[in-house]
């Protein structure tokens, strides 16, 4: 991931920079219709509008491109948890296996049963709980207009196959 962001990063631009709030906008590159977004991104919060360096803890290609700017290594602005270090302590302790529920001690719980909680025993979709607005009713309008003329048009079907 952090390869091929850094490959996407050459195609980027930074239009906007400040270097007192280690701060830039960055806009990606034109391509098959997908590009031209700009991007705030902010080395001092390791963040970037996209979301992704927060998402995945690796800075994201708009991030990469802020970096190089900055002569900031980018690689070191992933989070540690990736540390190979980290990794190895993460693994080196000693793990138990689970025993079987036989062993396991009786909780001290009920299960409750809600009643506002129900799931759907019939066939089929269950019942939306989206709030329709007026795109829904455009959509059923049309809907309706076009089962009409498919019943009007069976109609008129049947009376000629009646004659």
């Amino acid at each position: 991931m952090f390869i091929s962001w850094q490959q996407k990063a050459v195609e980027h631009m930074i239009t906007k920079y400040s270097h007192a709030q280690q701060s830039a906008s960055v806009v990606t590159r034109r391509q098959d219709g997908h590009g031209m977004n700009t991007h705030v991104i902010k080395i001092a919060n390791r963040e970037c509008s996209c979301g992704k360096w927060n998402q995945f803890g690796i800075p994201c290609s708009h991030a990469q491109k802020v970096c190089g700017a900055y002569n900031t290594s980018a690689a070191s602005m992933v989070k540690n948890y990736y540390d190979l270090m980290a990794y190895n302590n993460t693994y080196s302790k000693h793990f138990e296996p689970v025993q079987s529920e036989d062993y396991w001690d009786d909780q001290n719980f009920q299960f409750v049963h809600d009643p506002t909680i129900r799931i759907s025993t019939r066939p089929g979709r269950n019942q939306t709980t989206h709030i329709h607005n007026e795109m829904d009713w455009r959509q059923t309008r049309a809907r309706q207009e076009a089962q009409q003329q498919g019943d009007s048009s069976i109609q008129k079907n049947m009376s000629e196959e009646d004659c």
